[in-house]
């Protein structure tokens, strides 16, 4: 009985020892948590890796999780909770937890739970510290992406050549590269078939340099496509490795294709620029030149020597432009390449003399290029004779001294012109002032003779009008209606006249003004049985006098000039007009308001041809027989609408009817 119990108990200690042994030969952390005590025991793993001294880590259940992240706490404490109340054995977990100077380690946590009876009295478990490894993961990760941005930055297609199976992998950008073949046709001897004729054999001779072991040559050609799907010819930058076993058999042949159409093109366009640039160099007479700096050797152009020498030379060096610039220049060329070793550029005009003795007005330019480490090699740049330009220049200056004096008596010419000009505008407008007056006095004054005329007529004909035979009755009747429309016309010229005095202007109602001008036409549309009809009228910005003559004169001839089997129908309608449109008219007032007014009929209407003379004075484009009036009613609208600052014209179809289109000026809103 007494060797069992002392068996026991070596086993215990012997499997203590072990448990301890482990505990000291991890790298992990090893806790034991007593379910039942509620006490947990930590390994010195605890001061290896979180930096914990054993005495200060505690040893109650709070020694665990008031380490955990506050952000992952919660979730942690359920998970381990959740196997020990619903009867787990293992339980595993990623949080964060806190080392001894305050950061936070990724660890990965697993525990095991020992039960009795079903219950849970204890749980055994190790702590890794993951972070170095989630952070190797994470930069493999972000490697990868890199790699993959990279090559998607690029524009590179990644392939690989399996050499045994003949079979080609490679990503979407490649196949792009090759015009989309199908994946039945990924097979080398398929693929050639897409690499231009004239192409080919230099492609398959370089594949087979690089897969045979003898040669290994590094795989780097361009060469054209010619698209499986879309036909598309691309030119192709190929680079590629081949890698082999140790019994020189290759195994692996992959690399990368680039793209270099646009470079191929590139290329031949600044090959056709650079000849462009030579023949436009040479046709400009200017001479390049190039100097090593480090050398001071000079390469140039037979122009150059011409134009600093004066003689075309092949025997140049770099002091020929110290030798033959004018003394009195020679400063401001030193100052011009003190400032390009600080700009690059070098820029100044100077004097040359030639070896004729001659003097040359000469302008280099040039601009420094660069190695790597920022040092200047080589200085580049060009000359060209200004000689003419320089002397065109002084005279230049010399006309514009004397364009000067010019402007100056020119403009004592125009300021006395101006005066003269004042005084006969103000004559002017007193000449056209007395004229309106004139006018107005001798219509108003033939209106008593005429009056005379019709009344002695009219007696004549209640007196002695049965004694009159046919051709005096005639007679008499014409003499009647001459006076008539005379009558009209002195009354129409005496509106017109009118139109030129000066007026006040303040905001007028169009529909009240409207509801006034049909009043007064009322007998009128009456006997013709005219339909007139409006939409609300805004305000107008204008005098009501005049604008009462416009409106009546528009609804007039509407009624007027009717189609002799059809009632008059009128239709008003009024409209903002916008910025367009008021551009499009330079009579308008650019920063007010206008309003578009429409009046439509259906009457006889007009050839538009005729539509710039029916605004003038007594044209009229019917007998009177057909219609009366004087002809100078269009005219007075005219002249209203320009007294306002606006514009008014018409469109018809002759024998469907006629729209008179007039522009005013809108009351401003504040």
């Amino acid at each position: 009985m007494i060797d069992a119990i002392n068996s026991h108990d070596d086993n215990l200690l012997v499997a203590i020892e072990r448990f301890e042994l482990v505990a000291k030969a991890t790298h992990d952390v090893i806790w034991d948590w007593d379910l039942v005590k509620g006490t947990v025991w930590w390994n010195s793993g605890m001061e290896l890796i979180f930096g914990y001294a054993i005495g200060d880590v505690g040893t109650g259940p709070e020694s665990w999780f008031d380490r955990i992240h506050p952000d992952d706490q919660e979730q942690v404490v359920k998970s381990i909770h959740d196997v020990i109340d619903q009867g787990g054995t293992n339980w595993a977990d990623f949080y964060r937890f806190r080392r001894a100077d305050g950061t936070y380690a990724k660890v990965h946590d697993r525990g095991y739970a020992i039960r009795t009876d079903g219950k849970a009295v204890r749980m055994v478990g190790s702590m890794i510290d993951v972070t170095e490894q989630l952070r190797l993961q994470e930069a493999n990760r972000e490697s990868e992406e890199n790699l993959k941005f990279a090559m998607q930055a690029a524009q590179l297609g990644a392939w690989n050549l399996d050499p045994i199976g003949q079979t080609v992998h490679w990503d979407d950008r490649c196949r792009e590269l090759y015009g989309f073949p199908s994946k039945d046709e990924l097979r080398y001897e398929n693929l050639v078939k897409f690499i231009h004729p004239g192409d080919r054999d230099r492609m398959m001779t370089a594949v087979r340099d690089a897969l045979d072991p003898a040669i290994r040559s590094t795989y780097d050609i361009r060469y054209r496509t010619v698209g499986a799907s879309d036909k598309k010819l691309r030119w192709l930058h190929c680079r590629g490795q081949a890698y082999f076993d140790n019994q020189g058999k290759a195994y692996r042949f992959s690399g990368i294709s680039r793209d270099i159409t646009d470079e191929v093109d590139n290329r031949e366009k600044v090959l056709w620029a650079d000849q462009q640039a030579a023949m436009t160099l040479e046709e400009s007479g200017a001479g390049s030149f190039h100097v090593k700096l480090e050398t001071d050797e000079l390469i140039y152009t037979p122009v150059m020597a011409q134009i600093i020498t004066g003689r075309e030379s092949s025997k140049v060096t770099r002091d020929v432009f110290i030798r033959h610039i004018h003394p009195d220049d020679a400063a401001l060329r030193l100052q011009a390449y003190q400032k390009a070793e600080t700009t690059g550029q070098l820029r100044y005009e100077a004097r040359f003399i030639w070896e004729d003795n001659s003097v040359h007005w000469i302008r280099a330019i040039g601009r420094y290029l660069y190695d790597s480490s920022g040092k200047a090699v080589s200085l580049s740049g060009l000359v060209m004779d200004i000689t003419d330009r320089i002397e065109s220049e002084q005279r230049l200056k010399t006309g514009e001294e004397r364009y000067r004096q010019l402007a100056e008596e020119l403009e004592q010419r125009v300021s006395q012109r101006t005066e003269e000009l004042r005084q006969a505008n103000q004559e002017l407008i007193s000449s056209n002032n007395n004229l309106q007056q004139f006018a107005y006095a001798a219509s108003h004054d033939m209106k008593e003779p005429l009056r005379k005329i019709q009344s002695f007529s009219s007696r004549l004909q209640t007196i002695y009008g049965k004694e009159f035979d046919d051709n005096g009755t005639f007679m008499l009747n014409r003499i009647q209606d001459a006076s008539s429309r005379m009558s009209l016309m002195i009354d129409d010229l005496l509106a017109y006249s009118r139109l030129t005095a000066e007026m006040n202007f303040e905001p007028v109602s169009l529909d009240e003004l409207l509801a006034s001008v049909l009043a007064d036409l009322e007998i009128s549309i009456q006997e013709q049985n005219a339909e007139i009809t409006s939409d609300p009228l805004p305000e107008i910005w204008g005098n009501a006098g005049q604008l009462a003559q416009l409106i009546q004169n528009l609804l007039t001839n509407a009624i007027k000039y009717r189609r002799p089997d059809e009632s008059p129908k009128i239709r008003i309608t009024a409209s903002d007009v916008n910025e367009n449109e008021k551009r499009s008219l330079p009579a308008l007032i650019s920063d007010h308001p206008y309003v578009r007014l429409e009046i439509s009929d259906n009457g006889i209407g007009f050839d538009e041809k005729y539509i710039e003379r029916i605004f003038q004075m007594f044209q009229r484009l019917h007998g009177r027989g057909e219609f009366s009036g004087s002809g100078i009613g269009l005219a007075i609208c005219k002249k209203v609408v320009q007294n306002h600052h606006g514009y008014i014209s018409a469109k018809s179809i002759q024998g469907e009817g006629s729209t008179f289109v007039v522009y005013l000026p809108a009351v401003r809103q504040e």
